[in-house]
Parts: C-alpha cells; structure tokens; sequence
C-alpha cells in the first residue's frame, strides 16, 4: 500500500514537471511571435514616416524653387499662379489620401506614386518657365540695366583706348546653351542650366591699325565679381597693355585685313550649375587692350 502511494505521487510530481516545460514553451513562442509582429510592424511604420516626410519636403522645395521667378514679369506671375494652385491641388490630394487610406501598404504606394507626380509637375512648370525666360529677354527692366552696364562701361572704354590704332569691337552679342544627354546644345536663358555661352562680335575696320595676326582674349566676369575661367579648359592669364595680369576664360587668334570681320568665341563648363544668376561682365581684349564689353543676364 506505501509503495503505491509512493507511485502514485512520483507520477503526479513527473505529470506537474511537464505541464510546467509545456508551459514555458508556449510563453516562449507567443513572446517571440509577438516580438517578430512588433518589428514587422515598426518597419512598415518608419518606411510610411519617411514618404511623409519627402513628400512633405517635395511640396515645400517645389513652391519655394517656383516661387524665385516671381516678380520677373507679368506673363510669368500668371503662370506661377497656376503652377501653386495645381501644387495646392496635388497637396489637398496627399491630405486626403492621408485621413482617407487605413492600409498601410495601400498608402505607402500611393505616396510614392504623388511624389512622383510631383517631381513631375515641378520638371514641367521648370520647362515652361525657361521658356518664358527666353521670350522676355527685352523687358524694360532689364533694358534699363543693361544700358546703364553699358553706358559705364562704354566711359571706361574711352579711358582705356589710348590710341586710334587700337582695335575696337561692338554688337556683343551672348547666348546661353544648356548641354543635352546626347551632347547637343540648346538655348536657356536659365543660370541653374547653363553650361555654355557663346560671345560674337564684330571686330571694326581700323586703317591706322597694322594689319597680320592678333590675339583675342575674352574676359568673362560673374555677377559676384570672380573672372570666370579654368584652365583644365584652356582659359589662363595674360597682362594686358597697361601691365595688369587678368584672367581670360577663352583665346584666339585672328587674321586682321584692316577690314570689319565678326569674331564668335565660347566657353564650357563641364559640370552643372557652374554660372551663378545674375549679370555677367563680357570685356573683348586685343593684343593687351581692351577692345569693347558688354554684359548679359543669366536668371
């Protein structure tokens, strides 16, 4: 009888150990299937935080890139006013797509594809921008400072040219090239797009001057006042009559008859946003003297 007994409570005890080792495994495995759930639901959270936060921050660099054209002209202001409303429209979208969507991968996507369309929108009004930019070339505004330029500079010329016998130039005219990925060039009007300008003009008939090989330089100053140049490219110093050392961006030679001839010369820059906005200095040196300047606007 005490033997059995002993039996029977030697069973229970072995019964109680393993409903105890079932116990502790079925905690294990619901705490780290809970674990995984958190993490998997944490991941989903912060990649929805982050394309909140670059649609967010698309929406405010369009409105703000947009917004540095205003005031230019009137054609202009109309259409950033009706890039900004579509810009409110797309932003009104996103709001709704936002207190709207519950699934987070639904929203996700639908995120990506409105930054999408953003960058879209801001790639076209851009475009449309430039093109304005182009045609307005000869607002009054800019008339108005592109004469007193060269009405200053026209003073500092008389100054300079110390002799009939020095060359002069006139009609300067600049154009302003954007490089395509094809290697082609097309004209902007944009500082932000430039990669090249092309400067011609006419070399004037002087028959005092002695006829044969003359060297051009051509000086190219930014609206902060640095010559633009590098000489990877080519461009490098010369001094001119007067013993100054300057900075020309480019050179070449002409061969001068004594009779008026256009003269077109370039520069490149290899890289993008390389000319800042503003109005550049454009001064023609022959043989040391400086020859003519004029100036040119880049926006």
């Amino acid at each position: 009888m005490e033997t059995q007994n002993q039996e029977q409570k030697k069973g229970k005890g072995t019964l109680w150990i393993v409903l105890f080792l079932l116990s502790a495994v079925m905690n294990i495995y619901q705490w780290r299937n809970h674990t995984t759930t958190i993490n998997t639901y944490e991941q989903k959270v912060d990649t929805l935080v982050v394309e909140r936060v670059n649609v967010e921050k698309e929406l405010s660099d369009t409105k703000a890139e947009l917004e540095k054209y205003r005031g230019i002209s009137a054609n202009l202001d109309s259409l950033l006013n009706e890039a900004q409303a579509k810009i409110e429209e797309q932003a009104k979208k996103i709001k709704d797509i936002n207190s709207r969507e519950r699934n987070m991968a639904s929203l996700n996507t639908k995120l990506k594809q409105q930054l999408a369309d953003l960058q879209m929108l801001r790639d076209e009004y851009l475009g449309r921008i430039d093109s304005l930019l182009m045609a307005n070339k000869q607002l009054v505004t800019e008339k108005e400072q592109l004469t007193s330029n060269v009405e200053s500079l026209s003073k500092n010329l008389e100054t300079t040219v110390a002799t009939a016998s020095v060359l002069k130039t006139e009609y300067i005219k600049v154009q302003s090239f954007k490089r395509k990925s094809n290697g082609k060039f097309v004209e902007t009007a944009m500082a932000k797009r430039t990669h090249k300008l092309a400067i011609c003009f006419d070399v004037l008939d002087n028959k005092i001057s002695k006829q044969g090989d003359k060297t051009v330089y051509l000086k190219i100053t930014e609206p902060g006042g640095k010559p633009v140049g590098n000489r990877s490219s080519g461009s490098n110093s010369f001094k001119t009559s007067s013993g100054e050392e300057v900075m020309y961006a480019a050179t070449t030679t002409i061969s001068y008859t004594g009779a008026k001839q256009n003269v077109c010369m370039n520069y490149e820059e290899q890289q993008d946003k390389m000319f800042p906005p503003g109005t550049y200095l454009i001064e023609v040196y022959i043989d040391g003297n400086l020859s003519g300047a004029g100036s040119y606007t880049l926006r």
